[in-house]
């Protein structure tokens, strides 16, 4: 994103050309965490504050709207207080940039662990922002603490998410059912972003 803008910004203009609705940052694991990993910390905020100015160029440009994104840290465990405040502190960080950019809304998703959602969820509410929160549910069929899909969704739907749904891990077969538990169980709007492979 940083080294290569132009590219970014096509991007964008080829998804509005494919008929979507929205533009969203590209800030999926452009988190603390993740980007110290890769030895790439040094250009969080650059990072984030520039995939936010191309996307909302492209919103602009084209009258739709502009999603920002977090998701998944790898470091959430619920028996560890520590690790609670460092996902949260990540969240903070995204989602200050995000509102700072002015998104309609953010998507924070493929979170595996419901508490982890639920404290992205706090954060976003905290910050007055719409919230799209999706899940990824693994092997097991459940989130790590054991809820349903259809129960994970309406825990976060009764603390106030905007959209609720599920993303990544499974593909369209196979996340129809655990979708059709979601819809019967919430009664807002649900997402579904299968993997398409």
């Amino acid at each position: 994103i940083v080294e290569h803008p132009e590219a970014v910004l096509q991007l964008h203009r080829e998804f509005v050309n494919a008929g979507s609705d929205v533009v969203e940052a590209l800030t999926y694991y452009a988190h603390r965490e993740k980007l110290r990993i890769v030895g790439r910390d040094g250009q969080l905020e650059a990072m984030n504050r520039q995939a936010l100015t191309l996307a909302r160029e492209v919103a602009d440009e084209t009258g739709i709207l502009f999603a920002g994104n977090i998701c998944n840290t790898n470091l959430y465990d619920p028996e560890d207080e520590a690790a609670k405040s460092s996902v949260r502190a990540i969240f903070e960080e995204q989602v200050g940039w995000a509102a700072d950019a002015g998104v309609d809304f953010v998507i924070a998703e493929t979170f595996a662990w419901a508490g982890e959602a639920e404290l992205a969820l706090d954060v976003l509410q905290a910050a007055g922002i719409k919230a799209v929160v999706t899940f990824a549910i693994h092997k097991q069929g459940t989130t790590r603490e054991g809820y349903s899909p259809a129960d994970a969704c309406r825990r976060l739907e009764d603390r106030g998410a905007d959209v609720v749904g599920l993303n990544c891990a499974l593909g369209p077969s196979t996340m129809l059912p655990a979708l059709a538990a979601v819809r019967a169980a919430v009664k807002g709007h649900v997402a579904a972003l299968p993997v398409p492979y």
